[in-house]
């Protein structure tokens, strides 16, 4: 009786640890393949969670937006890029746009369309997982 639960136990820590693999192991699609779910410039974004961040959450969270805006910083870091478009009503920044795959430096003042998945408002509405829109 004990060996049939060890056997059984045993199962479970092997699918269990299979499938934590998978996920693990998983790629992220990137969003540059993915149609985006709203198109805005960085003033409305900002504007949209500055107004009322309950609505703003229920419609743009977990959403794929490609949003339009003036660079105004560009740092980069070990783990990556950061590009934040300026708002016009943010104190600071705007929309703080992070990518896994480095774009080439882009100096402030210019207007780029970047594609992310939005996580919300922090001090700057955070768009993960980005991808500079290539203009027509």
């Amino acid at each position: 009786m004990k060996f049939k639960i060890f056997i059984g136990l045993l199962l479970i820590g092997l699918i269990a640890a299979g499938t934590g693999y998978y996920f693990f192991q998983k790629k992220v699609t990137p969003l540059n393949e993915v149609k985006a779910d709203f198109k805005l410039t960085s003033d409305e974004l900002y504007n949209a969670f500055e107004t009322d961040e309950t609505v703003a959450n229920q419609k743009y969270i977990d959403k794929v937006i490609e949003v339009t805006g003036t660079v105004d910083r560009f740092t980069q870091q070990e783990s990556g890029v950061n590009i934040v478009l300026s708002a016009e009503n943010a104190i600071a920044g705007g929309v703080n746009c992070s990518f896994s795959i480095p774009p080439t430096e882009v100096a402030p003042g210019t207007i780029l369309t970047i594609k992310g998945r939005c996580q919300g408002l922090l001090l700057d509405v955070v768009l993960n997982n980005c991808s500079v829109v290539p203009s027509p």
